[in-house]
């Protein structure tokens, strides 16, 4: 690193980071998390990306498969950190999204997703962000995803 190169820095709850700052027609120097919110269903998922400044980079609406979530994710990065409200069929494929994609994903507890709600509305769209916003600010309630030789008992 050069002497007298500038910083800039992103917090995380308590937890200070801080990151080389990008210089005008510098090749890309590091690679800034981005944070998905997965609200999952059986034919459609609603995908929420968001930066480390909490601005909503995409929230779409896409078809049950990792490879559709892959292509509103890629765009904004492979360092990637996501969070789905457990439910049925949820630990197969966020095992896809591990393995497949070397993404960070971690299953969130649906019962307290909804006790951390703000708002009564409860639509996809929200409902994705907020798995994403609790991503970026480490608050997901963790659920165990059981080894798929678990899983087969």
């Amino acid at each position: 690193m050069k002497i007298g190169a500038s910083f800039s820095f992103v917090r995380y709850s308590y937890l200070m980071i801080f990151y080389p700052t990008q210089q005008k027609g510098a090749p890309e120097m590091l690679n800034l998390p981005v944070f998905i919110g997965i609200d999952y269903h059986q034919k459609v998922i609603q995908v929420c990306v968001m930066d480390h400044q909490r601005k909503i980079l995409a929230n779409h609406s896409v078809e049950n498969s990792p490879e559709s979530v892959f292509r509103v994710v890629a765009p904004f990065g492979s360092n990637v950190r996501a969070a789905i409200e457990a439910s049925t069929g949820v630990a197969e494929f966020a095992e896809q999204l591990i393995n497949k994609y070397n993404w960070l994903v971690e299953l969130a507890h649906p019962g307290y997703v909804s006790r951390m709600k703000q708002t009564p509305d409860k639509s996809d769209w929200t409902d994705a962000k907020l798995l994403a916003d609790l991503t970026r600010a480490g608050y997901i309630p963790r659920v165990w995803l059981a080894p798929q030789y678990i899983r087969n008992l």
